[in-house]
């Protein structure tokens, strides 16, 4: 399969996706791409001020971890973004409909980066808060389609994504267990 058919078939589930979208849930959609880099932020900090608080040596590596993982997404996500620079979706197709803000190139979604580096960071370090786990995990799932179904990204943008926060939550957390092998001790 050639690069051509690949983008052809991009395009086509982005505009399939975003014309066939449900109209009612275009704001709830917004919300929740909305909510990437805020709930990214707020989860890092929560851990963070947990970890002052409770004065536990492993939860503040923890919480460092969870910051410096999201701090290093954002340097990758950046460089990437404007070494690829790569155009939306709308750029190219007047069939899709772009819903929110989308300014910079799209390849990776900083958003989607950002929900999915925050997730594997939380899953590995506090594995046994399942129910946690859970709800994060529908949260970037939910971040991940609302950035396709509002016409800002393709679908290989969202893939992309997903691994790029994904190798950089498990890039961090090798080198924080190696560096500093600290006891994955629970919260």
């Amino acid at each position: 399969m050639d690069i051509q058919k690949l983008s052809r078939i991009d395009r086509h589930m982005v505009e399939w996706v975003n014309q066939y979208r449900i109209k009612p849930l275009d704001n709830l959609f917004i919300f929740i791409t909305d909510t990437a880099y805020v709930t990214a932020v707020v989860i890092a900090l929560l851990v963070l001020s947990i970890a002052l608080y409770i004065s536990r040596k492993s939860l503040k590596m923890k919480a460092v971890q969870l910051v410096t993982a999201l701090a290093a997404n954002t340097i990758v996500v950046t460089l990437l973004k404007f070494t690829i620079n790569r155009e939306r979706p709308y750029v190219h197709d007047p069939l899709i409909m772009k819903l929110t803000s989308g300014g910079s190139p799209s390849f990776p979604s900083g958003h989607t980066a950002d929900a999915f580096v925050i997730a594997m960071s939380f899953t590995l370090l506090f594995s046994e808060k399942i129910f946690l786990n859970i709800l994060i995990w529908l949260w970037v799932l939910a971040v991940a389609y609302s950035r396709v179904v509002l016409g800002v990204h393709y679908v290989s943008d969202i893939i992309g994504s997903a691994i790029i926060g994904s190798l950089i939550a498990i890039i961090v957390n090798k080198f924080f267990n190696h560096k500093y092998n600290y006891n994955m001790i629970t919260l």
